[in-house]
């Protein structure tokens, strides 16, 4: 018999809070979230500090003229940023998310002008444009860690990367035992309802245990998008405890 947890809210005063919370935000707090998520899940974890220093500068010399943006835009086109020639592809896949990253971070600095002028439909705008692309680039930025973790997995290429993408397999092992563990009776019922199930406990071992290179707060995309489905030692637990499909009838 399953255990029975008492919501802490109600239907109505979760939905209440819920609108607030999303209702009162401000276009500042929202473009310093956006701000965060670019940081923590692109420039810390896959490049240098500084660049993330500079783009911001070199974007706000000129969110006042379009002339010197467009001018930008197109130095942009032009650099390449290498540091994983070790693995094959990565560097690539790097600099395509790094051309999504710049746009995003421009948006945002075109939001805060536009707040500063107190034009705050165009704020929205630029931010609302900000986290749709930011959205994408969370997604993408966990298939790069991954497919680093995969390469610093072997011999020829462990010295590659920037030793602060650390080895995620301690997390994985702990992915895999946790499906099992917390499989609910029947079976996992969507890969959905296990990255959610799993998210706060891998969050914790994940803070508890330190482990670099890898956000408790991304874990949930990463298992749903990337390790559940595609990676190999927790894809082998979710077949064991996923919820086996019903056969059809002959009859």
């Amino acid at each position: 018999m399953e255990k029975f947890t008492p919501r802490l809210f109600s239907p109505t005063q979760y939905a209440i809070n819920t609108n607030e919370r999303i209702g009162n935000t401000t276009v500042r707090a929202a473009i310093g979230r956006n701000h965060h998520y670019l940081f923590n899940y692109f420039f810390e974890p896959l490049l240098e500090s500084d660049e993330y220093t500079n783009l911001l500068e070199n974007i706000r010399a000129v969110t006042s003229n379009p002339e010197l943006q467009g001018k930008l835009i197109s130095t942009w086109e032009h650099e390449v940023y290498k540091c994983y020639e070790g693995i094959e592809g990565l560097d690539e896949e790097i600099n395509i998310l790094f051309d999504h990253v710049r746009h995003a971070c421009l948006y945002l600095e075109l939001a805060k002008a536009a707040e500063d002028n107190k034009d705050r439909d165009r704020a929205w705008a630029f931010t609302n444009e900000a986290s749709l692309m930011i959205n994408g680039i969370s997604g993408a930025s966990g298939a790069i860690f991954d497919k680093i973790d995969t390469a610093n997995r072997t011999k020829q290429n462990r010295e590659n990367g920037k030793g602060r993408i650390k080895n995620f397999f301690p997390v994985k092992q702990e992915a895999a035992r946790l499906l099992e563990e917390l499989k609910p009776k029947g079976g996992w019922l969507s890969v959905t309802s296990a990255a959610s199930a799993l998210e706060v406990p891998l969050g914790s071992f994940i803070d508890a245990n330190r482990i670099g290179g890898i956000q408790s707060s991304n874990i949930q995309a990463l298992l749903e998008k990337t390790w559940i489905p595609k990676d190999e030692f927790v894809n082998d637990a979710w077949q064991k405890s996923k919820r086996p499909k019903k056969e059809k009838s002959n009859s």
